[in-house]
């Protein structure tokens, strides 16, 4: 039980965190929205960890899947997050983002050999029609924002299978070293490593530098995120991750709630795309049933 309350809270802290980091979206570029928030949570999270962890014990190979998972999640998936925002808009990115549990499952049973029962189907056929009406609405112009393509979708695609992986590789982590915060800890200094180099290989004079007023306008969803990370890591330190992978994904039901209240005037969250939503979320609910 408290692994899914842990879970339920991560889910609010990400929901309004994404919601903040929408308000100023247009005031930076997505690289540097994930640095800033990148910078904060190594702030907050290296003192807890450094604190909390028994150091005289660590596990290399715990922390090896621990470093791995972070360089694909938040490493390669906060970029594309939040470069979904731009291409596809907050709501139609956070239900493509919540379809992450379908690429698990096809991943085992292709390679596992895993069969699953009839209630996972339904909700594997959920997600997938779920994915496609968010295609379709955008395409019919239902839930647009000002830079939104459908060919947008394809970023918070490749996000949401950096994030099924990386969401494998760290609870096998935390199978072999049960440091939760030692885990979120290194994966945010390998995500910060990741993002400097990106910034130095593709840095050129017209792309504009980094300034304090990317820390000003992102420094409060930078605490929220390394919040919600925190307690995802916590939580998948108390239950297994076919329980705690569908209440991570009501984010996307507080991010509609959310976003339906603040962002009105940014974009329209039209009925079609709360219903997409919905099916996501029903869909990785059946597909998490043993």
């Amino acid at each position: 039980m408290l692994g899914v309350v842990l879970a339920l809270l991560s889910a609010l802290s990400f929901g309004l965190s994404q919601i903040l980091v929408r308000r100023n979206l247009n005031k930076s570029n997505f690289l540097y929205i994930s640095l800033t928030v990148t910078i904060i949570g190594n702030i907050i999270l290296w003192p807890l960890a450094l604190t909390f962890t028994n150091l005289t014990a660590v596990n290399p190979e715990g922390t090896m899947l621990f470093l791995i998972a972070g360089l694909l999640a938040p490493g390669i998936a906060r970029l594309f997050y939040f470069k979904g925002m731009e291409t596809a808009g907050i709501s139609a990115n956070a239900t493509i983002f919540a379809t992450y549990p379908l690429y698990t499952s096809i991943t085992a049973i292709l390679l596992l050999g895993e069969v699953l029962t009839v209630e996972n189907w339904i909700g594997l056929a959920c997600i997938i029609a779920g994915a496609l009406f968010v295609g379709r609405s955008l395409n019919n112009g239902d839930a647009k924002t000002k830079n939104t393509t459908k060919k947008g979708l394809i970023v918070p695609i490749l996000g949401s299978l950096a994030l099924a992986f990386a969401q494998i590789l760290r609870k096998e982590g935390l199978n072999i070293y049960s440091e939760p915060l030692l885990g979120v800890a290194v994966g945010y200094a390998t995500t910060l490593a990741f993002y400097l180099l990106v910034i130095i290989v593709s840095k050129n004079s017209e792309t504009p530098r980094f300034s304090r007023s990317d820390l000003r306008n992102f420094w409060k969803p930078g605490v929220g995120i390394a919040a919600g990370w925190l307690l995802s890591f916590l939580a998948l330190n108390q239950e297994m991750v076919s329980i705690v992978a569908p209440v991570l994904e009501t984010e996307l039901l507080f991010i509609l709630f959310f976003a339906y209240i603040f962002l009105r005037k940014q974009e329209k969250v039209s009925p079609k795309l709360a219903a997409s939503a919905l099916l996501v979320v029903a869909g990785v609910i059946l597909i998490s049933i043993n």
